[in-house]
């Protein structure tokens, strides 16, 4: 692991984006994840493809989550949020765009996406962000270093911090996360401090999923200051 510590979130975003502009050239699939910390990283991916710096034809994307069940049009579907702060914005051709079916029967939208990573994976730069109890995706406290793609019941504390319409969401497992080949994580704000402290020196763990990350070869983690407290 390779973790660099940036003054402010603002800092770190760059810094990202950066790390990102620099993988993207060789990489033919791309791995988003959602939420506050990324926005800023994919305002600067959208702002530098629209002057021609950086561009998405011939690639393909997968996204980590999507809360289950949920229509697209939603405006608390990550699906939304991905073409309203990326997807929207850039180049990336829109059969290109590989996203959780978040209705129908949950063993055929796992099935669906399972089968689509499968036939076009494993990802070559992955975004990922960190949940306060240490979720990498939606895997939970408790997913085991062989889950996979599958629906699962999000915890209290999530439930609690994101308040969503809905207990579950389907999600890329450990396995798949761990099969990519380049990740950047990205982190910030002080209540990310203890997960990210137990994610990169304590134990590999069931109990802090992003712990299993130290097993990977090639994974940078850029913090800002108040994520890096506990370090």
């Amino acid at each position: 692991m390779e973790v660099i510590v940036k003054d402010n979130h603002n800092e770190m975003s760059k810094e990202a984006f950066r790390l990102f502009a620099d993988g993207l050239t060789g990489a033919r699939v791309l791995g988003f994840a959602t939420g506050g910390t990324p926005r800023m990283l994919y305002e600067l991916a959208s702002e530098a493809c629209s002057y021609g710096n950086i561009s998405f034809r011939g690639k393909c994307s997968f996204n980590l989550d999507e809360y289950y069940p949920i229509c697209r049009d939603d405006p608390e579907s990550y699906w939304r949020y991905m073409y309203d702060n990326l997807f929207g914005r850039i180049d990336l051709e829109s059969g290109k765009i590989n996203f959780p079916h978040s209705m129908g029967s949950g063993q055929e939208t796992t099935a669906r996406y399972a089968n689509l990573y499968k036939s076009l994976g494993p990802v070559d730069l992955q975004i990922l962000g960190i949940g306060c109890n240490g979720h990498i995706g939606f895997n939970e406290p408790g997913s085991s270093r062989d889950s996979t793609i599958r629906i699962v019941r999000l915890s209290d504390d999530t439930i609690a911090r994101n308040r969503p319409k809905t207990a579950t969401a389907i999600t890329m497992g450990i396995k798949e996360i761990m099969e990519s080949r380049r990740i950047i994580l990205i982190a910030s704000g002080d209540d990310k401090g203890r997960a990210i402290r137990d994610a990169v020196k304590g134990r590999v763990t069931e109990s802090v999923p992003a712990s299993f990350l130290q097993e990977h070869g090639d994974v940078t983690i850029v913090l800002d200051r108040a994520a890096a407290r506990m370090l």
